[in-house]
């Protein structure tokens, strides 16, 4: 981890720290960050490899599945070898989301050192998916950084960051931008602010969670367009996607999701958390038996994000949410639809413990060139509180009836 300029205060948002983060302001950057790389350690001796000229991503047949079964995605278009080749993509995709894991860096851990990091809000554009085993090249980009003098979310100054992802065929041909917008803040003045201190943890009864068991039975896994195509012609504005729910979230599922691809980045353990916590002293919190662990698990567990942001308790993140709205959206729309445009904003946290319904509308229809798009409202909603916890907009190409 570098060192700290002239200015800079270890977890507080500092003018010094905004005036070195802006250095790096629309510089390519390949060279992966400490959660994203794939490995710390190096032999005694070893020299530091020079920055990489070009980024590279791909994702094994083995490791789509796997990551598709970490949000309860079970299409068989990132499962069945036999049914995506017969599909009109002709082998195993990736699920949408996967573009993500193509960015280098972002602002997890670029900058602000010390400082923690939400989600505000992602964009994805897509062209098409990747494809099971190939080989992609991408560059991430610091777009933007700002600071906010009084975020009653972080208890005085906060800090904004933006991202976008170029992902491309080694060919040069374009596949999709993955952008990122990411809030960096005081863990010591959140936990002083205490925003959601008056909130309290549900306690399922059986019944309520037999009402849920049975909304997966009737919505998730039973509105499947599947192969049967879903025409531009068949849809009108003010048509209701079938919603789904997920949840209650829980460690498992966490755990589940943010573990797809095994051991990397901050995920790590024995000598490889060793090689990160030498590379980055200042890197790990602690946990309850006082050994470093990677910020990431403080919204693991209830205590740690009483004690270092003052939450009520852990939190789903929110990119899960993106995995599933384009689940709910391929669901309705079948594999002969596109998705091309997902933009969202994170309204609120989904506590460990609370269920997630998600939903779209159908708002508007328009033809570019040979492409029939629709245009759709999403949003999430809390279960049991209530609570609108994400808003944005999809966009997707769909088959016509005429041809194009």
């Amino acid at each position: 981890m570098a060192d700290l300029r002239e200015g800079e205060v270890w977890g507080e948002i500092t003018d010094a720290s905004l005036e070195r983060l802006l250095e790096r302001k629309g510089v390519a950057r390949h060279k992966r960050g400490t959660m994203q790389s794939l490995a710390q350690s190096k032999e005694k001796g070893e020299k530091e490899e020079p920055p990489p000229k070009l980024a590279f991503f791909a994702m094994s047949a083995e490791t789509v599945g796997r990551y598709a079964r970490g949000f309860a995605d079970m299409n068989p278009l990132y499962h069945k070898k036999a049914y995506a080749e017969a599909s009109p993509w002709g082998r195993i995709i990736t699920p949408p989301t996967v573009l993500c894991y193509a960015e280098t860096v972002n602002g997890a851990s670029d900058g602000f050192p010390g400082c923690h990091t939400i989600w505000r809000g992602v964009q994805y554009d897509w062209k098409r998916p990747i494809f099971a085993d190939e080989v992609v090249k991408s560059t991430t980009v610091l777009e933007d950084v700002y600071i906010i003098e009084d975020s009653k979310f972080a208890g005085g100054r906060a800090a904004v960051q933006d991202y976008a992802t170029r992902v491309e065929t080694l060919d040069d041909d374009y596949i999709g931008t993955y952008r990122t917008s990411w809030h960096r803040f005081s863990r010591s003045g959140a936990k002083k602010e205490s925003k959601y201190a008056g909130i309290e943890r549900h306690m399922w009864t059986d019944a309520e969670l037999e009402g849920v068991w049975q909304e997966y039975h009737d919505q998730n896994l039973t509105n499947r367009q599947g192969k049967e195509p879903l025409y531009y012609e068949d849809v009108k504005e003010g048509d209701e996607v079938p919603y789904i729910i997920k949840g209650p979230v829980t460690l498992t599922s966490k755990l589940a999701f943010e573990l797809a691809f095994g051991a990397i980045g901050w995920f790590v353990g024995h000598e490889l958390a060793l090689a990160l916590w030498e590379k980055s002293p200042r890197l790990p919190i602690r946990n309850e038996e006082n050994v470093p662990e990677p910020p990431v698990a403080i919204h693991w567990t209830n205590e740690r994000c009483q004690k270092y942001l003052g939450m009520p308790g852990a939190y789903e993140a929110g990119f899960e949410r993106l995995s599933w709205f384009t689940q709910m959206i391929n669901g309705w729309m079948g594999d002969h639809g596109k998705l091309r445009k997902l933009d969202c904003q994170f309204r609120g946290f989904h506590w460990q413990g609370d269920a997630c319904r998600l939903y779209a509308k159908v708002t508007g229809k328009r033809i570019e060139g040979d492409e029939h798009l629709v245009d759709l409202d999403i949003w999430t909603m809390s279960h049991p509180r209530g609570q609108r916890t994400t808003d944005g907009e999809m966009t997707v190409e769909l088959p016509s009836k005429a041809g194009s």
